[in-house]
């Protein structure tokens, strides 16, 4: 269980992510915040966050002095906890960076921008909310064997790079998290028949837009016991396939929860071995240094 998270609070997050619902997430505050008197004191999950943060920050030069970056928020856990988590680094960082927070709304009914707006303006953040069809485009026009979640992320990446020149932003910042990375490593391996992940800075195929991930060694279950802790009101996308336990990705993420609880430490492990690539020990030729096919199916 995350950090004085209490078992009505965990099972509301549960529900709320995970069967689609739409409205605010009602959690309980942890206990150490009702004054119970339960043992010490759970120490705040924001400092840790924010070391691994700025960590990931330094390590991989993910802001520079000057920057102006577009924080895309889906109104998720993963997309509050980052921009706050980065809102808190710009008071105390030594160089100066903007944040402007980006909500994409898709089309579906029930996702609620208003709730997003209203914790906006109470947090004195800069925001646009940008209003498409994407949920009427995907209906109409789906390839046969995509899913609605890789179709919708396609889509609003290409929105989000569109307004990024526009607000003036020369970096855009996503909420994935380090779950996130080692998840779309199987998906790949099994799926693509690639090694691939999501790496923590990456200049976009447009030439021009710079991707970046602040929470690329921060792990989902601590994101999940921070929103608890602060109270974020976390909303659903309202996707009809919100909550699909027989997509891909949930697939993977059931997958490495039974690993990780039958040899604790395997994701952490994962994320390691995401650093640490021997190239010439795979079958690639290109690294070992031979012609011709860099598949055996080629």
């Amino acid at each position: 269980m995350p950090h004085g998270l209490s078992i009505g609070a965990e099972t509301v997050l549960k529900r709320s992510i995970m069967g689609g619902m739409s409205e605010i997430v009602q959690m309980e505050l942890p206990r150490r915040r009702r004054g119970v008197a339960e043992g010490p004191a759970p120490k705040s999950l924001l400092k840790t966050l924010a070391r691994r943060v700025g960590r990931a920050i330094e390590d991989y030069g993910l802001i520079a002095d000057g920057d102006r970056i577009l924080c895309a928020m889906s109104g998720g856990k993963d997309s509050y906890a980052m921009l706050h988590l980065l809102d808190h680094l710009r008071r105390r960082a030594p160089v100066r960076f903007e944040l402007v927070a980006v909500t994409v709304d898709q089309g579906y009914r029930g996702f609620r921008t208003d709730v997003l707006e209203r914790f906006f303006r109470e947090k004195g953040y800069e925001f646009h909310v940008e209003r498409t069809n994407i949920a009427e485009v995907i209906d109409d026009t789906m390839p046969l064997g995509d899913t609605h979640c890789s179709m919708c992320a396609r889509l609003r990446r290409g929105v989000l790079y569109r307004l990024a020149p526009e607000l003036g932003c020369n970096k855009i910042a996503l909420g994935h998290h380090a779950d996130d990375l080692i998840e779309t490593l199987l998906m790949s391996q099994f799926f693509n028949g690639e090694i691939c992940a999501m790496p923590p800075i990456l200049k976009a195929r447009d030439g021009r837009n710079i991707v970046i991930r602040p929470l690329c060694y921060v792990w989902e279950q601590e994101i999940v016991g921070f929103v608890a802790e602060v109270g974020f009101p976390v909303i659903c996308c309202a996707c009809p396939a919100c909550g699909d336990t027989s997509l891909k990705r949930k697939q993977m993420k059931m997958l490495l929860q039974r690993l990780e609880a039958d040899h604790p430490g395997i994701k952490a492990s994962m994320l390691s071995a995401l650093s640490k690539v021997k190239a010439d020990h795979l079958l690639d030729r290109r690294w070992l240094g031979l012609p011709g096919p860099t598949s055996p199916h080629a």
